[in-house]
């Protein structure tokens, strides 16, 4: 089979784990931002997974995912590929729909209503709250351990500048498109829109547990120090560190856990997140002066790319054997 990858983020990573043989040639597109981190237990998902209709398939993505990370927590590879077990609390003096995740809540081990003691943990006038236990992620280790394994397999990266899809048309049977943020071009999709986010990253080592709270307010300690966030500005392309959400986040973070104040800031990151609503995994055919051109996308995951990649990678490689089998018939 030839086929190709055009690779941005971990969904790309996730792609090439599950695409059958080791001789996948792996074109890289256009790169987009991941989050650093991603857990299962934090905001419910938003409009790029939308409830109706599709509510099932979304479901078995982010089971298939969840059960993907968590047999990679259990093996040797766990703390290289930066996987881990993590418990942590959502507190909201809002809402109690902040708290709950109907996607997540039966996929978990632990997903439960906090008591009223709990309530009490961190500073403020909570009235709901959760606590989970999952899975936590880190993209600076798994992506680096992803591609080694890809390469150690037979894999094969090769830097192209691309135009469009349609230039690929005679070279592969099938394209899978994970370019991110990228495919607005690619694809001239106009539903895609970045969502920016910035989180500081701090040395905090006496933090165990997650935190997550009103206004996008997360502490997620990890393998190199404690995350603090966050923001999501709709349709901004401005990658440069903002000092005054830099102010914001330290000031929400540290009245939710004061024991913060003072922790030495490690670094400050901003990204890109590639929303699109709804995500596009599915095939399409690219017309092109020599007939058609086989794709499957997956991208436009928003905020979610970590915690829902291996899932949608599945179901992506799922079509390309479809598309594949469709075409050995005609």
């Amino acid at each position: 089979m030839r086929s190709t990858l055009l690779l941005a983020a971990v969904e790309g990573c996730s792609v090439i784990s599950c695409l059958p043989g080791k001789k996948t040639t792996t074109g890289r597109g256009a790169l987009c931002f991941n989050r650093r981190y991603s857990f299962y237990g934090r905001l419910p998902l938003c409009s790029t997974f939308p409830l109706p209709v599709l509510f099932a398939l979304h479901r078995k993505w982010i089971s298939d995912a969840y059960n993907h990370w968590d047999e990679l927590r259990k093996t040797e590879h766990s703390a290289r590929a930066g996987v881990c077990q993590l418990s942590g609390y959502i507190f909201s003096s809002r809402d109690p729909a902040i708290v709950r995740n109907h996607y997540i809540e039966k996929v978990l081990p632990m997903y439960r209503a906090a008591t009223e003691q709990e309530l009490r943990i961190c500073p403020g006038e909570w009235k709901y709250g959760s606590f989970f236990t999952t899975i936590l992620t880190e993209c600076r280790l798994y992506q680096p351990w992803a591609t080694e394994r890809f390469l150690d397999n037979g894999g094969r990266i090769v830097t192209v500048a691309l135009n469009s899809l349609q230039e690929l048309h005679g070279k592969y049977d099938v394209v899978v498109n994970c370019t991110g943020l990228g495919a607005k071009r690619l694809c001239n999709d106009h539903k895609l829109v970045p969502i920016r986010g910035q989180v500081i990253k701090v040395r905090a080592n006496w933090v165990k547990t997650a935190f997550y709270a009103d206004f996008d307010t997360y502490i997620i300690p990890g393998f190199q120090g404690v995350t603090l966030g966050g923001c999501r500005n709709f349709d901004s392309y401005n990658t440069e560190v903002s000092r005054h959400d830099s102010a914001a986040i330290r000031e929400r973070c540290e009245s939710l856990l004061p024991s913060l104040k003072g922790a030495p800031v490690v670094r400050e990151s901003v990204g890109l997140r590639p929303h699109r609503d709804p995500v596009r995994v599915e095939i399409e055919l690219l017309p092109t002066s020599n007939g058609n051109l086989r794709v499957v996308h997956n991208y436009g995951h928003g905020g979610y790319g970590v915690t829902t990649a291996p899932g949608t990678a599945k179901y992506a490689v799922k079509l390309v054997r479809e598309t594949l089998s469709a075409s050995s018939k005609l």
